[in-house]
């Protein structure tokens, strides 16, 4: 596997997987509609949940002032390739992995691999020692293979609807 990185004060270029030249930097107030576009995409695609399921969840992109306290608040990071946002991650108060979203087409090539990898650094730069998610049924193996297990099963009602996920902890 051919990898290499380098780290900047905002900025960290990366090549890894099939040469994909990456590019990572924190996120701005700016890239608000580029963010919200890719999330909605991809809870819309999803397969591991019912319609309704995926319209309550993508209707978070409504809560402008949430997101843009997230962008505000946590070291939330982006991934580019060639100026297309790939994905983007971000880690929360504390000891929480808040986002984790990858294009719906590029799924399977590193990139989700590369923002959790940049999140944990950061986290040890805190010097947290463990880390926590609330994962969808549809990133829980990708968690485990990233080495973290679950906790405990989450129930949450939205708007009267189930979503299902994990409550997911890696000790770092």
């Amino acid at each position: 596997m051919n990898h290499f990185c380098l780290l900047f004060i905002n900025y960290i270029e990366c090549s890894l997987f099939r040469n994909i030249k990456m590019e990572f930097r924190k996120a701005e107030e700016g890239d608000l509609a580029l963010i919200l576009e890719l999330f909605e995409a991809n809870v819309l695609a999803n397969t591991d949940y019912t319609e309704e399921q995926k319209e309550i969840w993508a209707s978070s992109v409504n809560n402008l002032e949430m997101w843009k306290g997230k962008i505000k608040d946590n070291f939330f990071l982006l991934a580019f390739e060639n100026d297309k946002l790939m994905g983007f991650s971000s880690l929360g108060p504390m000891d929480y992995v808040d986002m984790m979203f990858v294009q719906k087409d590029e799924f399977g090539k590193g990139i989700a691999s590369k923002l959790l990898l940049n999140i944990e650094e950061e986290a040890k730069q805190y010097d947290l020692s463990q880390l926590y998610a609330d994962v969808s049924v549809s990133a829980r193996g990708f968690f485990e293979k990233s080495g973290y297990h679950v906790v405990k099963t989450n129930r949450n009602i939205r708007k009267g609807i189930h979503l299902k996920n994990f409550r997911m902890k890696k000790v770092l």
